[in-house]
C-alpha cells in the first residue's frame, strides 16, 4: 500500500494568470514549448487581444497595421494547454484562493499570477473621468482614439487637442497623434489645422531623462508645432476648457490622459500588501510579500529591492523569471531572484520613422534608431504571433 501510494500520481496544481500582459504571454509562449507536468493552467484576461505598448505610438502615427501591434491570446493559450477565460478580475480572496470575475463564476486557484497593467490616474481631478480620454488601460485606448479621431475630421474650424503628461508616454503620443491627423486632413483635403499642447506638471518634460534627450525632444516638439506648458498642474476638466494651477486655463477640444499610471481600485479591499501608492509589493522571486502562492508582474507590481518605473522594458525581462519561477513552485523547488538590468535602453519614436535613444547617459538620434527599434520590435512579437492565424490586411498610412 505504501509502495502504491508513492507512485500514485498526484492532483494538478491550478495555476491561473490574470490578465494577458506582456510578462504572462511569456509565460503561455514558455508552457506552450515545454508543458510543464501536474498543471492545470487557465487565463483570466479582458480581451483576448493584448496590445504591444512599445508599438502603440506606431499604431497611432500610422506606422504599422492593427495586427501587426496585438497578440492573439487565445490560440497562444490553446498551444499552452491553458482554459481561456474572457472577463476581469475585480477580485482576489486570499483564504478561499479564488479569483473574483466581473462576469464569471470564481475561479480557484493553487498559484496565482496578477499582470492586469494599471488604471489612469484621474480620480481626484473633478471632471476628468467625464472628459479626458485616458491612455491606460492601453486595451481599450485605440477605440478612444478613433472616436477622436472622427471628431476632428468632423471640425470646420480645427481643433486643440491638450495631452497632459510631460514623460515619455505623453511626449510620443502627442507626436504620434500630431503626424496621424495631419497626414489624414491633408489626405482628405481639409484646411482646417490641428493645434497641439503638451501640459507638463514638472518644470520640464522628460525629467527621468538625460537632460540632452530633453533638448533633443523640445527641439522637435517646437519644429512640428507642438507647444510645451510646464509646472501646470491640471485642477479641472470641463467640456472645450482645463483649468491649471497657477496659470490661466487652456482651451481643449480634446483632453488625452498620459500621466503616472495608479494601481486597479480592487486592490484595496484585498489582504495583499500594498506600497503607499496602492500596487502590490512583491519580493525579489516575484511573489506578492507574505504570500507563498501569489506572483504580481508589470505595472501592477511594486519591486521592493528597488524602485522600478513602470515600463514595459521590465515587464519583458520578468516573463523569463516568472515562468520559471512558476515551474518551480509546482515541484516544490527554490525559486530564482529576479535582478532588473541598472539602466534599461530607452528608445522614443518621433511619430514619423525617426527615433531618440538613451542608454547610461549617451543619447543617439536617426532614423535609424527607429529601423533598430521596429527591429527589436517585431522580433519579440513573432515569438508570440505565430500561434496566431494571419488576419486580413489593413493599409499602413
Amino acid at each position: 500500500m505504501a509502495a502504491d501510494m508513492v507512485g500514485a500520481s498526484r492532483p494538478p496544481q491550478n495555476v491561473v494568470l490574470v490578465g494577458a500582459g506582456h510578462a504572462h504571454v511569456e509565460v503561455l509562449r514558455s508552457f506552450a514549448e515545454s508543458p510543464p507536468p501536474d498543471v492545470s493552467l487557465t487565463l483570466i484576461t479582458r480581451s483576448r487581444y493584448t496590445p504591444y505598448s512599445g508599438m502603440l505610438p506606431g499604431l497611432i502615427a500610422g506606422n504599422y497595421r492593427l495586427e501587426e501591434t496585438r497578440i492573439d491570446t487565445r490560440p497562444l493559450a490553446v498551444a499552452a494547454g491553458a482554459r481561456f477565460l474572457q472577463s476581469e478580475a475585480v477580485g482576489l480572496d486570499l483564504e478561499s484562493c479564488s479569483v473574483m470575475c466581473r462576469d464569471a463564476a470564481a475561479v480557484p486557484y493553487d498559484i496565482v499570477s496578477l499582470d492586469i497593467g494599471s488604471t489612469p490616474t484621474i480620480g481626484g481631478i473633478p471632471g476628468a473621468a467625464d472628459h479626458a480620454i485616458p491612455v491606460k488601460p492601453i486595451d481599450g485606448f485605440l477605440d478612444r482614439f478613433e472616436a477622436l479621431r472622427h471628431r476632428v475630421m468632423r471640425r470646420s474650424a480645427g481643433s486643440h487637442i491638450v495631452v497632459v503628461g510631460g514623460g515619455a508616454a505623453g511626449v510620443e503620443l502627442a507626436l504620434s497623434m500630431q503626424r496621424r491627423l495631419s497626414v489624414e486632413m491633408a489626405a482628405a483635403g481639409l484646411q482646417s489645422g490641428v493645434q497641439f499642447t503638451l501640459v507638463s506638471a514638472s518644470a520640464a518634460i522628460l525629467t527621468t531623462f538625460p537632460a540632452r534627450f530633453q533638448r533633443k525632444f523640445e527641439r522637435v516638439l517646437g519644429e512640428r508645432g507642438i507647444a510645451i506648458v510646464t509646472d501646470a498642474r491640471v485642477t479641472e476638466v470641463r467640456p472645450g476648457h482645463i483649468q491649471i494651477e497657477g496659470h490661466p486655463g487652456l482651451s481643449a477640444d480634446e483632453v488625452v490622459w498620459a500621466t503616472e499610471a495608479a494601481a486597479p481600485e480592487w486592490l484595496g479591499a484585498t489582504a495583499l500588501e500594498l506600497d503607499p501608492r496602492g500596487f502590490i509589493a512583491i519580493d525579489p522571486t516575484l511573489r506578492a510579500v507574505g504570500n507563498h502562492n501569489v506572483f504580481a508582474v508589470g505595472d501592477v507590481a511594486a519591486f521592493l529591492p528597488r524602485k522600478l518605473p513602470k515600463s514595459g522594458v521590465y515587464a519583458v525581462r520578468q516573463g523569463p523569471v516568472l515562468a520559471q519561477n512558476i515551474r518551480r513552485l509546482v515541484a516544490g523547488e527554490e525559486l530564482r531572484h529576479y535582478s532588473p538590468q541598472q539602466d534599461a535602453l530607452y528608445i522614443v519614436s518621433t511619430g514619423e520613422r525617426h527615433a531618440i535613444a538613451t542608454r547610461n547617459g549617451l543619447v543617439v538620434e536617426g532614423d535609424w534608431v527607429w529601423t533598430f527599434k521596429n527591429w527589436l520590435d517585431r522580433r519579440w512579437m513573432r515569438r508570440y504571433q505565430r500561434y496566431s492565424a494571419p488576419e486580413p490586411s489593413m493599409p499602413v498610412l
